[in-house]
């Protein structure tokens, strides 16, 4: 069975109990406690606990590894870097966080408090907000009906697609498109009548 440790992806190994202080100690057991009293209800939670546990124990000033995290908790810029290519290149189809995790090569469980920390949201609140930024760019710029670009966005239809974009933008895919093309030709119509207006007699 694999050790919180190592589901963590933070060794702890090695560590000198003497250059733990009375307070880091206190610190550490407080969080473990802690985590062990709310994990049944709150496992996301628990395992952040633990991995600030763990952080404590680190020596100071220790290098990052590739592959690793960083000691603040969130993801190096590789791996950011690596999972914003990723979800681009896989938007028209199907994005585990198991497949998101394994680009990171972190665990999980792991992975999802180290994405949150980093992007501000749960890796599937920002996929799918890819998945509705490629949308928006389709319907404005290509006259694909709203079931294809769906399918492109790795969505299972238009009714999947009116849902996410309705929670995301708070309008309907259909009404987005009607108000940016009126806009459209809005501007057609004001920059036609600047060229239409006579230049004044020299």
């Amino acid at each position: 069975m694999q050790s919180d440790s190592a589901a963590l992806e933070v060794p702890i190994l090695g560590i000198n109990p003497s250059s733990l202080t009375a307070e880091k100690s206190s610190e550490i057991s407080r969080l473990l406690l802690k985590a062990l009293d709310c994990i049944d209800d709150d496992e996301v939670s628990a395992i952040d606990l633990v991995k600030r546990a763990s952080i404590l124990l680190q020596p100071a000033q220790k290098p990052a590894e590739h592959g690793r995290v960083h000691v603040s908790g969130g993801l190096a810029a590789w791996q950011v870097v690596k999972l914003r290519a990723f979800i681009s290149d896989r938007i028209d189809s199907g994005i585990s966080l198991a497949d998101l995790a394994a680009v990171a090569k972190l665990s999980t469980s792991y992975f999802s408090v180290a994405f949150k920390t980093s992007f501000g949201r749960s890796p599937h609140a920002y996929v799918m907000e890819r998945r509705i930024e490629t949308a928006k760019d389709q319907i404005l710029n290509t006259d694909l009906s709203l079931c294809e670009i769906a399918l492109n966005c790795g969505l299972a239809d238009q009714a999947h697609l009116s849902r996410v974009f309705k929670r995301v933008t708070g309008t309907t895919p259909s009404a987005w498109r009607r108000v940016k093309a009126a806009s459209k030709v809005n501007l057609g119509r004001r920059r036609s009548s600047v060229f239409d207006q006579p230049s004044a007699a020299v």
